[in-house]
């Protein structure tokens, strides 16, 4: 880090994409009492404009170079599409700016390979938004593992379930993701972390094709073993499969983690906060689907309530903000690197689910 000491004054950000999630994030930001300078942008010019006028954006563009080579701008979040986030990034890291990208990383491994070299030249702090650690449950998880509680890890089961509106917003703006890149990153993500850096070495998978493969021709649904060099095994898998209707507004998720002395287990389905109306309940990531039963709590980012944002997305946010006040590194926050490693594995796990093979996982780098 070329920085030794607190910025002063405050921190400027810019926020690059102004879809449902870079929204959130310069809401969130504005409402940051350390942002002193907001920036945002989208190619859209009638988004980038909606967003500065509904944030307080000090300024916006429709060109991500003229907001990220402001004097004024310290820190960068990177919200663009999937497949659109390694040139405004590295534009970010090259203008000596900190740095949070969206998952998934990048979608081409050879992208990331260069972020993370660039990253390491310009010494700036690259983080990969992966909010799911910042939920208490997952949380959890993590801090008794590192306390002993459950001993060396030997196996683990996860699954994570969308709909097919939830799937259709995501690969009808990016049709080179997959379930695998797209919603099985945050269990790939969880585990490595889980397991502080273990890697698995193989990954054999299969997927279903069904509506969403006949409309996009991406799997529905894809199903894993992972297996690591200590004969540690995973079992994870992705659905896009849920209808419209159902509702998990957006995410159901499973997670189980077995140990030589204990076993830790997570029921995150939602079904504890359900709410029925004769009033149709929009869904907050598709809101052109409504339904009239909801499962309270399932948009992964958070709840807006009375006019403010709470959850996993506001805390990753201000963790983001706060690392690049304080000048530190933040424990919980997703690595340029961990981001990285779980595309490896969502890559290698597709590569398994299209050919039928195992496929050997390399960590060249």
């Amino acid at each position: 880090m070329s920085r030794s000491r607190y910025i002063d004054g405050g921190v400027g950000l810019a926020v690059i994409g102004a879809g449902s999630i870079g929204t959130l994030r310069a809401q969130i930001a504005h409402r940051h009492p350390s942002v002193r300078f907001l920036a945002v942008c989208d190619i859209v010019e009638d988004k980038a404009k909606h967003l500065a006028d509904a944030c307080g954006a000090d300024a916006w563009s429709t060109d991500p170079a003229e907001v990220i080579q402001r004097d004024d701008v310290d820190c960068v979040i990177v919200a663009s599409t999937e497949d659109s986030h390694y040139e405004p990034a590295m534009m970010a890291i090259q203008a000596g700016k900190h740095l949070l990208i969206e998952k998934p990383f990048t979608i081409l491994p050879s992208e990331g390979e260069k972020l993370l070299a660039a990253a390491e030249e310009y010494g700036v702090y690259v983080y990969t938004g992966f909010t799911q650690r910042f939920r208490r449950r997952y949380l959890a998880i993590k801090e008794h593992i590192k306390q002993g509680y459950i001993g060396d890890v030997t196996s683990a089961k996860a699954t994570i379930y969308l709909t097919q509106a939830v799937a259709r917003s995501v690969i009808s703006r990016a049709g080179t993701t997959t379930p695998s890149i797209n919603t099985m990153t945050y269990l790939f993500d969880l585990l490595i972390w889980y397991l502080d850096g273990r890697k698995p070495t193989s990954a054999y998978a299969a997927g279903a094709k069904g509506i969403i493969h006949e409309e996009y021709g991406a799997l529905d649904s894809t199903w894993c073993v992972l297996k690591f060099d200590d004969d540690m095994v995973a079992n994870l898998g992705v659905s896009w499969e849920l209808p419209v209707f159902w509702p998990a507004n957006v995410a159901t998720m499973d997670f189980e983690v077995f140990g030589r002395n204990g076993v830790v287990s997570v029921k995150d389905d939602h079904r504890d906060v359900m709410m029925a109306s004769h009033k149709e309940v929009p869904a907050p990531y598709t809101p052109d689907v409504s339904m009239n039963v909801a499962l309270l709590g399932s948009y992964m980012p958070g709840d807006w309530a009375l006019g403010e944002h709470f959850g996993a997305m506001q805390e990753e946010t201000h963790a983001f903000i706060n690392s690049v006040g304080q000048n530190r590194q933040d424990p919980i926050l997703a690595t340029g690197r961990e981001g990285f490693d779980v595309l490896v594995v969502s890559r290698a796990v597709d590569t398994s689910a299209n050919s039928g093979d195992v496929v050997p996982i390399s960590w060249g780098i």
